[in-house]
């Protein structure tokens, strides 16, 4: 069966015609939970391709022996190794703002003295 002028038209204007989509976009990684799934959910890198230079962690105390050359991930504007991620460097706790004084004394605000009468 020999395609006409106007088939083959109609079957190159349906295979060139946009993409529908879903409209799902990629989720948000929430960073303030730190564990390794969410650190593989991030994007790392291990080196500036512009400028050719390693990355490295950014917290002074860093834990990781390797000083650079290390996989890093963009964590609020800084970078970050697994390491200072998953032990929680930086986090921020959206939940808790500040912290309510009630005047009231807590059971862990007591001295250990043994006692926990309030």
């Amino acid at each position: 069966m020999p395609l006409d002028p106007d088939k083959i038209k109609y079957l190159q204007a349906i295979k060139n015609r946009p993409r529908k989509t879903t409209g799902r976009g990629k989720k948000a990684v929430d960073t303030n939970v730190r564990d390794m799934e969410t650190w593989f959910k991030l994007d790392r890198r291990m080196m500036n391709n512009e400028t050719k230079e390693l990355f490295r962690c950014e917290n002074p105390n860093c834990v990781d022996p390797r000083q650079s050359g290390i996989m890093v991930s963009e964590v609020n504007g800084v970078f970050m190794c697994r390491y200072c991620f998953i032990d929680g460097w930086l986090a921020i706790n959206p939940d808790q703002t500040s912290i309510e004084a009630s005047g009231q004394r807590d059971l862990f605000c007591l001295p250990c003295s043994g006692s926990y009468d309030v």
